[in-house]
This record gives C-alpha cells, sequence and structure tokens, in this order.
C-alpha cells in the first residue's frame, strides 16, 4: 500500500533530518559569531534559502513532483541563486535594508488589499521601490546592519537545525511545533551574536 504524503514526507525526515539539521546548527554557530568574516557565504545563505523553499514548494504543490524530487529541485535552485549573488558579500548591508524595506511594504500592502483591489504590477513596483529605498538608509549603517543581519542569520539557520533534528528524532506526530525554543533561539542569537561580533569585529570592518 502506497504511503500518505505526510508519511512519505516524515520517512524522508526521518532519514535526513538529523544529518541536514547538524549542518544548519553549524551554520547558524559560524555566522551568529563569525558573521563579517563570511560576508560572501552570509549573501549566498540569505538568497539560497527563500529560492531554495518557494522552489521546492511550488515544484511539489502546483507540478505533483515527488517530495524527494522536489526537495532536491529546491535545493539546486536555492544554490544557483546563492552563487550568484555570493560576489556581492561586501554590500550585504544593502540587501539587508532593502529586504527589511520591502517587508514593510508587504505588510502596508497586504492591508491595503483588504479594503482595495491592487494591480499586482503597482504591488510589483512599490516592492522595487522599498527595496531602494531601505538600501539607500542603510547606506551608512554597514557595521551595525552587518552584525545584527548576521546574527539573524545565524539564529535562523540554529533555530531551523534545532527544529529540524528534533523533528526527525521524534517523527512528525510527537514533534510539537509550538514550544517557542526557535523563538527563544533567534533572541539569544540577535543579542549575543550582534555583541560578540561588535567586540570582535568592531574595529575591522569597512
Amino acid at each position: 500500500m502506497p504511503l500518505s504524503q505526510e508519511q512519505q514526507l516524515d520517512a524522508i525526515l526521518t532519514t535526513y533530518g538529523p544529518i541536514i539539521g547538524m549542518i544548519l546548527v553549524l551554520l547558524g554557530v559560524s555566522l551568529t559569531l563569525a558573521g563579517p568574516r563570511l560576508l560572501p557565504l552570509l549573501t549566498a545563505w540569505a538568497l539560497f534559502v527563500p529560492f531554495a523553499l518557494t522552489a521546492g514548494a511550488i515544484v511539489y504543490a502546483f507540478l505533483g513532483v515527488d517530495p524527494k524530487i522536489a526537495i532536491w529541485v529546491g535545493v539546486a535552485v536555492g544554490m544557483m541563486a546563492g552563487a550568484a549573488g555570493a560576489s556581492i558579500g561586501e554590500n550585504f548591508h544593502f540587501i539587508v535594508g532593502g529586504s527589511l524595506g520591502m517587508g514593510v511594504m508587504a505588510v502596508i500592502l497586504s492591508i491595503v488589499a483588504e479594503f482595495y483591489s491592487i494591480n499586482w504590477i503597482w504591488v510589483a513596483i512599490g516592492l522595487d521601490i522599498a527595496f531602494i529605498i531601505g538600501a539607500r538608509l542603510v547606506k551608512d549603517m554597514k557595521e551595525a546592519v552587518t552584525f545584527v543581519g548576521s546574527a539573524s542569520l545565524g539564529g535562523i539557520s540554529l533555530a531551523a537545525g534545532v527544529t529540524i533534528t528534533s523533528a526527525g528524532m521524534q517523527g512528525l506526530e510527537n514533534f510539537d511545533l509550538k514550544s517557542g525554543i526557535s523563538a527563544i533561539i533567534i533572541v539569544v542569537c540577535i543579542i549575543v551574536g550582534s555583541m560578540f561580533q561588535q567586540w570582535r569585529y568592531g574595529d575591522q570592518l569597512d
């Protein structure tokens, strides 16, 4: 009898979860404590995650591809995006500022869309303008944005690694997604990571 989609996902998570989780944990610790030394990797990781998740989700949900294949398709697309962006690591703070600007605009547009119909072309233009504004606002804030941005990415990676490892070891049925551990890990990484990087690299970042 063929396995259901949930059973397939559980099997994949049980097999690969601990391995992927430990890799994410190590990467998270590295980004949290050594962000400025890893600017190309930071940029690549910042692009890898959204592209990988989006590509994998689209391939699985809309094209009906097998989950195992969808995961690798997402990883491949994410790696290409990361490799393309690794060369702009020195301008990582512009990416963070622009992303924050887009995030704020996305929230505003989602609220407006509740009351008015918005053409997707205007949405795209608004998000692009918000990215440019966000990038411009952090032009002279390279040090602070780099420290906080790298610590944030480290916290997200570390939290994801802990979550995936736990889910892989416990199984989906026994795993509690609402424990709040991820939020605590991210907050601690941002605070501790930013302070450590300021102490360690504060006089070295151009």
